[in-house]
């Protein structure tokens, strides 16, 4: 079970650290600025991904508890759980409010969306087949 929850911290804190550096070097060209490109990109990734990030962490605790914990594949269907959920809530909360912001909104979630899903994309299949891929004996097992 710690091995489970080790992968499933080292998924998400990486997951989430290369989110924010692709957003950031996105952020930087777009505005031209470094300092810009690192507060425009935590903005986006903790106020327009943030419950997308909250539903698959629980998702993959959820799939650890029931003593089955997700794999690559499972876990990168799970991020895209968590994205669309994300956009679907800033869809519903940006015209519920009826507010001019609500298309910005809106770009804002699928551009933290797309850099989550890189980043989780990138990280997950790193971390499930390089660091830490599984032993011998327990690949034969499978």
């Amino acid at each position: 079970m710690s091995r489970a929850v080790g992968r499933i911290v080292v998924d998400v804190l990486l997951t989430v650290a290369l989110s924010l550096l692709l957003l950031t070097l996105w952020r930087a060209m777009v505005t031209g600025s470094l300092a810009g490109g690192v507060a425009q990109a935590a903005q986006r990734l903790f106020l327009f991904m943030d419950i997308g990030l909250l539903v698959w962490a629980v998702l993959l605790a959820v799939a650890s508890a029931r003593r089955r914990p997700a794999g690559a594949g499972l876990t990168l269907v799970f991020a895209a759980v968590g994205a669309l959920v994300n956009l679907l809530a800033v869809v519903v909360v940006g015209f519920v409010q009826q507010g001019a912001w609500a298309i910005e909104f809106i770009l804002f979630a699928i551009e933290a969306g797309i850099a989550f899903l890189l980043a989780a994309s990138i990280i997950v299949l790193l971390v499930h087949r390089l660091i830490l891929k599984p032993s011998p004996e327990r690949r034969a097992a499978i």
